[in-house]
């Protein structure tokens, strides 16, 4: 995790909303909140279906439409309360909890980038990062083990091997 709390620049008190659940931080803020990349221009969240609703009665001029899944931007803050159909208490799941907001967890946040890799270059970009992130945690015993025996692998036709015969 990083040293430096890129977190300390939320304030959501300045929405002027009393939130029912706290807001779930998603995208590049939790990419950088887990030490992966630093975040973009804005700030993303999931809120609840009641806080969407109170949001959406405040700022009706800054409605946002993604294939059905609909959002509020106020200044740098993207306030959506679904995520490809999935809602704010599936994104919850894991999530990890401070004073104004939550994280979306590292293993949702993959799924999420997985779900948009197809919808931006960055998102492809943001899956390979995860992966190393991820990889960074394989047991380094068992991995400089199965390194060894790469080159079997690689001249097998099929690349199986069943009891050591080789198909």
């Amino acid at each position: 995790m990083n040293t430096n709390n890129p977190l300390e620049i939320i304030n959501l008190k300045e929405l002027k909303i009393t939130f029912d659940d706290k807001p779930i931080i998603v995208g590049g803020m939790a990419m950088e909140y887990y030490g992966i990349r630093k975040h973009g221009d804005d700030i993303d969240f999931i809120v609840s279906n009641n806080d969407y609703l109170k949001l959406e009665a405040q700022y009706r001029n800054c409605r946002k439409d993604m294939w059905g899944d609909f959002g509020i931007r106020v200044n740098e803050y993207e306030m959506f309360r679904s995520m490809w159909k999935f809602d704010y208490h599936y994104f919850n799941t894991g999530s990890i909890e401070f004073d104004q907001y939550k994280i979306v967890s590292l293993d949702m946040l993959f799924r999420m980038k997985v779900f948009a890799i197809d919808g931006d270059n960055k998102h492809k970009k943001d899956v390979e990062l995860l992966k190393n992130y991820f990889m960074q945690f394989q047991n380094q015993e068992w991995n400089d083990y199965m390194n060894k025996n790469i080159d079997r692998y690689l001249n097998v036709e099929n690349g199986l091997i069943i009891n050591g015969d080789y198909y």
